[in-house]
């Protein structure tokens, strides 16, 4: 385990300094290997890159947009033929819709969905045939179903409608949808969020008491839910990893990783590994770094280690992974997390101590 001190030291530097230059990407042979699929920020805002099971960039997925955009959340097909992900293309930086491209080849997406609505967090059901995600088409926050044929967009349904807001979902094999149910208190002051589940039949029930759970990951074989919690290290609270036990209610953390904060996890198709995305905040809470980990769940003690371009620390947030397996070999061979982000966060700290001084550099996009 890393000592806290160093970290700590770190967060007074670092608080302000932006993200590490990217290199400019090639275009995509149409049949070169894909595994995971990443957000990365770069100048032309953030867009989603094949990654190796080193971290290594292989090439964008998606052919770039004109100015900038901000491209989040993609999510695999069954199949690993299609790509969805939420766009802010042609619309606010801060607004999304739906869009799906062919996977392996950098062809323009299709948008799926229109209007002023903002749509976010699609997840694929298990057969394939409709995502299912999170929607501001009637107001708050409510979970919708598309069906999807061959790229094209089908029938479109509600899946929840809840006091609050449902947000963040994942469909289990057995067609269960289980999200994150925000709440607010009467004063709007506070939220509370916990998980639920919507059975095929559309019974509702909780999974978790919260106050604030968030982002379900379901195993291949449905019997696990990973998701975020907040966890007090040193009296303050930050987003860690639990697992959830369908249908016994046991819940217990994944990995402990003080002062960042992990959410969005996905799970191999094999159910062996679990990627992320971790977050480093400054002492003004603002974004400093931003990197994708994974965890090997039949390690014992389970590690967490980072995806590390070669070419230096590259913001990298909202992993998907496709149907290709997994080298858990190369996995195996990334650094330590903790350990890494250390050193990293020294070396920017060098830099920029010798850096001249200039302007400020944009805030980092941080996880959604």
């Amino acid at each position: 385990m890393v000592p806290r001190a160093a970290p700590v030291r770190a967060l007074a530097f670092v608080a302000g300094l932006a993200a590490c230059g990217a290199r400019s990407v090639p275009a995509s042979p149409p049949n070169d290997r894909i595994a995971i699929v990443a957000s990365e920020r770069s100048a032309g805002g953030v867009r989603l890159v094949a990654v190796d099971e080193h971290g290594d960039r292989q090439f964008e997925v998606v052919q770039p947009a004109a100015g900038v955009v901000r491209d989040v959340n993609p999510a695999v097909s069954p199949d690993g033929t299609w790509l969805v992900f939420a766009s802010s293309r042609g619309r606010a930086f801060d607004q999304t819709s739906l869009w799906i491209a062919p996977l392996g080849v950098a062809k323009p997406p299709r948008r799926l969905t229109d209007g002023p609505a903002i749509d976010a967090h699609p997840t694929w059901t298990p057969d394939g045939r409709a995502i299912v995600f999170a929607s501001t088409r009637d107001g708050g926050f409510d979970l919708w179903r598309l069906a999807i044929a061959a790229g094209a967009p089908g029938e479109l349904t509600r899946v929840t409608h809840g006091p609050g807001h449902e947000v963040t979902p994942a469909v289990a094999p057995d067609g269960a949808v289980i999200y994150a149910a925000v709440t607010p208190h009467a004063d709007r002051r506070e939220i509370d969020t916990h998980l639920e589940e919507r059975a095929p039949d559309g019974a509702i029930r909780a999974l978790t008491s919260g106050p604030a759970d968030s982002s379900p990951a379901v195993s291949p074989d449905g019997t696990r839910v990973v998701f975020a919690r907040p966890q007090l290290h040193g009296g303050k609270p930050d987003s860690e990893l639990w697992v959830l036990v369908r249908g016994t209610g046991a819940i217990a953390p994944l990995v402990d990783l003080p002062l960042t904060d992990e959410s969005g996890p996905v799970w191999s198709r094999d159910g062996r590994f679990v990627f992320a995305t971790s977050v480093l905040r400054g002492a003004d809470d603002r974004v400093v770094f931003s990197s994708v980990i994974h965890i090997d769940t039949r390690e014992t003690p389970p590690v967490a280690r980072i995806l590390e371009d070669r070419v230096g620390a590259i913001v990298r947030l909202t992993p998907a992974l496709t149907a290709t397996p997994l080298d858990a070999a190369a996995l195996h061979g990334d650094p330590e997390y903790l350990p890494e982000l250390v050193r990293i966060m020294a070396k920017r700290i060098d830099e920029e101590r010798a850096a001249p001084a200039g302007p400020p550099e944009p805030p980092h996009e941080a996880p959604r």
